[in-house]
């Protein structure tokens, strides 16, 4: 990146990839769940869905089979009020000189940490304000498990894997979503013999699972919910513009280089129902 010149300012698409996609989506918690991602020139993504075919009914041999007609919907991600996620960084030309380590490799890590950590909070728990989208936790026509939980106990858990089963959600497609201090809180459950409900993995880089599934944690979520989706259910719509520009002359009169990020990232459900909520968590 520092040896680039004004006339090669913008990094190729590979670089881009390797430089800023594969490592965002490696540390955005959000990201590294695995949703299905659909990629866009800039242009809103809509995501047809098939919301009812009427009902089926039994017919007997030779009887003519009634006619039903099947209801459409679609779901937007990435409209023109979510907007892009930008940073400039600044650099003098001497640190890029006398530096022992990749400078170009420290400030890709430190500007995807920071992006990182933006979409998370957007894409966890935002209030699809201010050119941000609308996080997971605030999606609307999701399974309630129960708006008053108070104490977190392993039935709130087991209830939210039933409510699940009766969305006809399949549990083994499903991951959880907390915060910290409902991990902890988890962590402390266990039966009359003592044994807990969260089980590391036996085998060696295996995730560890909470009632047979596997977990994430992330701070964007608020300590009096749980999230239980099936990750298979919620879309992300990405931009393929992402781009690493190599600003050599703005600030040249300082002798330093800016190095800009852009990146635009929605999520959206597409089985609203897919998705259980525990909330009122109080301990």
């Amino acid at each position: 990146m520092t040896n680039t010149t004004s006339s090669n300012s913008t990094l190729t698409r590979d670089q881009v990839e390797s430089l800023l996609i594969m490592p965002l989506t490696q540390a955005s918690t959000y990201l590294s769940v695995g949703f299905p991602v659909f990629t866009s020139s800039g242009e809103p993504i809509k995501v047809p869905s098939l919301s009812s075919m009427g009902t089926p009914g039994y017919v007997a041999e030779g009887s003519a089979i009634p006619e039903v007609s099947a209801s459409t919907d679609e779901i937007v991600l990435l409209p023109s009020t979510v907007h892009s996620v930008k940073t400039i960084t600044r650099v003098s030309r001497e640190l890029m000189r006398q530096s022992i380590v990749n400078v170009e490799q420290s400030f890709a890590m430190k500007m995807t940490s920071d992006i990182a950590r933006i979409l998370d909070a957007a894409l966890w728990n935002g209030a699809g304000t201010a050119g941000a989208p609308l996080g997971i936790a605030k999606f609307t026509g999701v399974t309630s498990a129960g708006t008053a939980i108070g104490a977190l106990t392993v039935n709130v858990l087991y209830d939210m894997q039933e409510s699940a089963l009766e969305a006809f959600v399949p549990v083994g497609s499903t991951t959880w979503a907390m915060s910290p201090a409902n991990l902890t809180r988890v962590r402390k459950l266990e039966d009359s013999t003592g044994q807990k409900f969260l089980q590391p993995s036996l085998s060696q880089g295996a995730p560890a699972t909470l009632l047979g599934n596997p977990y994430v944690v992330t701070s964007h979520l608020p300590d009096t919910a749980i999230l239980l989706f099936d990750r298979q259910q919620v879309a992300v719509g990405m931009d393929d513009r992402a781009s690493i520009t190599i600003l050599d002359q703005t600030y040249a009169n300082f002798d330093e280089v800016g190095i800009r990020v852009t990146a635009r990232y929605d999520t959206a459900a597409m089985n609203p129902t897919a998705i259980v909520k525990a909330s009122g968590i109080t301990g």
